[in-house]
């Protein structure tokens, strides 16, 4: 069994897919998205998927419990996105650490490309990974969330 379920979050509507007893997929979609796809239907699952991306935006959430599953990919980008689960909250890897993490040292250009399909943002923190340099580059909502995401965990940290 599959579906989906959309919300009006913290940064407009969040759809949130589903098969089985994982979340598949989780968006924040424009609201003209929104409106040809519709509200789909809310379980308990996607129900506390919402409440825990909101606790996470609001600082007060570090680790997701939802269990999630990949249901598209190749082997490579199911192992880039399970190395991505392993970043700490608060804390950042580069391109290249996360690909020498799925044992492809050389393949940093295409550890930003499966990065780039992450079909779970957030709660698989693609937004965590940067460049060699230190520099925030590409993700998906823009680098300035990716910079209000990072500095949002970094402050809930020292606020300990």
């Amino acid at each position: 069994m599959q579906g989906f379920a959309t919300y009006m979050g913290t940064y407009g509507p969040v759809r949130i897919d589903w098969q089985d007893d994982a979340v598949t997929g989780l968006h924040i979609v424009t609201r003209d998205d929104h409106e040809l796809d519709g509200d789909g239907a809310r379980t308990e699952l996607t129900d506390r998927t919402f409440d825990e991306l909101e606790r996470y935006f609001a600082g007060a959430l570090r680790e997701f419990t939802v269990p999630v599953a990949f249901t598209f990919g190749t082997p490579f980008q199911h192992a880039v996105w399970h190395a991505l689960q392993q970043i700490p909250y608060g804390q950042t890897r580069t391109y290249a650490q996360i690909a020498q993490a799925v044992g492809r040292p050389k393949a940093v250009r295409a550890v930003g490309s499966a990065n780039n399909r992450n079909p779970i943002p957030f709660i698989v923190p693609c937004h965590r990974v940067i460049g060699a340099n230190g520099n925030l580059v590409g993700y998906a909502y823009g680098v300035e969330m990716k910079r209000s995401l990072l500095l949002m965990e970094m402050r809930a940290i020292e606020a300990e």
